[in-house]
């Protein structure tokens, strides 16, 4: 089956390019794998209509809810590969089912893995009181005791960052990682308490942290924190094959007004490109690729309208 656009990615960035392109009654298929970023977070509260919050998992679901009425369709499972074809269609290769679709656009929307560490009680509270972007929660923690959990550089840079927002912070060397002594010079200039250990566990009630098990046995009564740790992953595996552009870091270079990759017919949203990680701007990334692809497939079908009818 030939579809207008392959969206490969089903968060917020891939729902909102679906809907749009659904809106204007193109065939869209999402491939999804599950599991992505934005399906943990407990709570996201810098939406706009949403002061008290709303969680990765309710948003993605009235997403799909709101794109399947707007006829895309979903399939889930993996994209294992992508290629063109002498056409110019492409054609990516389904697993586990190994179906074969066959698209006139892509939209790459696979987002980022981020390795959370393995604490007892970590989980339900991602979102609700332990945070991983300062830029989207360190309003959560103002004038608040926070400690920032993570890889020693990562997480002495990021206490230094949270500063504007408290004064009130510990730094939690859960890994061993070495500081250098600059960074522990400035911690220590700006009263920032240092413990180098693991932590044992985190205690909470339906996802509000009461306090931190340090591995010594040490129990810290801390009620927010953050997340600092390195090796996040920018799934553009899928692009090898066609030269897109990207950082060092993985990120896609994408057309600032357009979405699209260096390689025609090919875009890239959310977290995958290169753009500060939040949901409103994956949204943003959404829809105005959506705009672009739609244009394209007119080029594309040699300007003949769509021949859907409304009910």
């Amino acid at each position: 089956m030939l579809y207008d656009t392959l969206v490969i990615g089903g968060g917020i960035a891939g729902l909102q390019t679906a809907i749009q392109l659904g809106r204007s009654l193109r065939k869209v298929v999402v491939v999804d794998r599950d599991g992505g970023r934005s399906s943990i977070c407990r709570k996201y509260r810098n939406i706009l209509g949403y002061p008290e919050g709303i969680s990765g998992e309710t948003l993605l679901a009235r997403g799909i809810e709101q794109a399947r009425a707007a006829g895309v369709e979903f399939l889930s499972g993996t994209v294992a590969s992508v290629k063109q074809r002498r056409d110019n269609l492409f054609e990516a290769g389904i697993r586990p089912k190994e179906q074969v679709l066959v698209a006139k656009t892509i939209v790459l929307a696979a987002g980022v893995d981020t390795p959370f560490p393995q604490i007892p009680g970590l989980g339900p509270c991602l979102g609700e009181s332990i945070f991983i972007c300062p830029d989207c929660d360190g309003f959560e923690v103002r004038g608040r005791h926070t400690a920032v959990i993570g890889s020693g550089p990562n997480a002495a840079e990021m206490a230094l960052a949270l500063h504007y927002f408290t004064d009130r912070l510990t730094v939690i060397n859960h890994t061993g990682e070495a500081v250098d002594s600059h960074l522990l010079r400035e911690l220590s200039a700006q009263q920032v308490a240092y413990r180098e250990q693991m932590v044992a566990l985190i205690e909470a009630e339906a996802g509000r942290m009461t306090a931190i098990q340090l591995a010594s046995g040490e129990r810290l009564a801390i009620s927010r924190a953050f997340l600092a740790f390195p090796g996040a992953i920018v799934n553009t595996e899928l692009l090898q094959p066609f030269h897109v552009q990207r950082l060092d870091n993985g990120h896609v270079i994408v057309d600032p007004r357009t979405k699209e990759t260096s390689f025609r017919n090919i875009w890239a949203v959310g977290d995958v490109a290169a753009h500060s990680q939040q949901v409103t701007i994956a949204m943003g990334d959404g829809a105005q690729a959506a705009i672009w692809i739609h244009k394209r497939l007119f080029e594309l079908n040699h300007g003949q309208a769509c021949q859907t009818k409304a009910d």
